[in-house]
This record gives C-alpha cells, sequence and structure tokens, in this order.
C-alpha cells in the first residue's frame, strides 16, 4: 500500500521575470536623452555690440557707458543696436520677441536681425528670424513704438532689462531671456506731450 506521501511531487520552481535588462534599458535612454537635451539645449548670449539709435544716448557713471537712455518722447519709433550669439553647442533659429509678460506701450517693442556684425550705418538686409551655428553672431536691430504712449511724467522712469526672444532647435520652440548689459532706461521730463493720435485707442 502506497503512502499518501508518495503521490505528492514537488511544484515546479516559479520563474522570476526578468526585468532588470528592462529597467536598466529604460534608464539608460532617460538618462541619455536628459544629458542630449542639457549639452543641445539653446544658449544665447550678448555678443559685445550696442549703440543707442534714433532718439537715444549713452549714460556713465564717470567711468563708463552704463545704460541707453531715452528722454521724454524724442520720436515715435526709438531704436538701438546690439548683438546676439550662440553659444550652445547645436545652430539655433531665433525669431521675434516673446511680449506675452510686457506691459503696456512695451508690446511696441520689435527686433530685426542681420547676421554676422554690422557697422552701424551699414546695416543691410534685415530679417525677421536668423539661424546662427555655435559661436554665430547675429546683430539685433531694437525699436519700440512711442506714437501711443502718451509719456513718463517727469523724474520717473522705466528700463528694459531683459529681452525674451523666440527660439527653435531641432523643430521645438521655446523662448530664451537675454539680460541686458547696458539696459535701455525711459526718463521723464517736463516738456508737455501731444495727445496720442486717435487710432491708438484702437489698440493699433
Amino acid at each position: 500500500m502506497n503512502s499518501p506521501q508518495g503521490d505528492k511531487t514537488a511544484p515546479p520552481p516559479r520563474r522570476t521575470p526578468r526585468l532588470w535588462p528592462v529597467i536598466a534599458a529604460v534608464l539608460l535612454v532617460a538618462a541619455g536623452g536628459g544629458t542630449f537635451a542639457w549639452w543641445g539645449s539653446p544658449r544665447l548670449a550678448e555678443g559685445g555690440l550696442s549703440g543707442p539709435g534714433k532718439g537715444m544716448s549713452w549714460a556713465d557713471d564717470g567711468v563708463e557707458t552704463t545704460r541707453m537712455i531715452v528722454r521724454g518722447k524724442p520720436a515715435d519709433t526709438v531704436s538701438a543696436t546690439f548683438s546676439i550669439s550662440n553659444q550652445g553647442h547645436l545652430p539655433i533659429t531665433v525669431g521675434g520677441l516673446d511680449l506675452t509678460e510686457m506691459a503696456g506701450w512695451l508690446h511696441g517693442q520689435r527686433v530685426a536681425f542681420v547676421a554676422g556684425y554690422q557697422d552701424f550705418g551699414e546695416v543691410s538686409a534685415p530679417r525677421d528670424r536668423v539661424t546662427l551655428g555655435p559661436g554665430e553672431v547675429a546683430t539685433v536691430l531694437w525699436s519700440l513704438d512711442m506714437s501711443c504712449w502718451p509719456g513718463l511724467s517727469e523724474n520717473s522712469t522705466m528700463s528694459v532689462e531683459t529681452l525674451r526672444f523666440r527660439v527653435s532647435w531641432l523643430g521645438i520652440g521655446t523662448t530664451r531671456e537675454l539680460s541686458l548689459e547696458r539696459p535701455i532706461t525711459f526718463v521723464g521730463d517736463d516738456r508737455p506731450q501731444p495727445a496720442p493720435p486717435a487710432d491708438c485707442a484702437t489698440g493699433r
């Protein structure tokens, strides 16, 4: 007579799924993607060229020029010139300004681009966007339409310290903020200003 225990056989060992290779591969891909994004991320910097244009002048502290100054409302459109450079590792395309966080009359800012360094009096063929390879430079033609601006009160000031540019790289659109080494400051004066044109009320 067979023992009841003799009919029992040990169950086959359960096989644990080998997930570690899959997890390691996923982590490796994620790390590689993060490293590439950091390495290839757009880096925008000033290119060393700057100068006041129409309606603007230099201000200094007695040692060096520190900023560009607009006093009162010297013209309907004031302008300045400076340069930007691609400090990243990949080509980038720089477009216009992102003005979503700019209030009031600062929405009248515009930029155009000329590839490379240009003399102030010899800028030609400006474009609304420019593609820069690593280390390449472009001249920025900055302007602000002040025709609808009533003017600042005497001794009051307002400054443009940074500009946010629309940038694309590898087909990805983003923005990059550029701090101006020599900001643009608007200073109110005691001169009476004419009323803005009637069409300013329509949001021109």
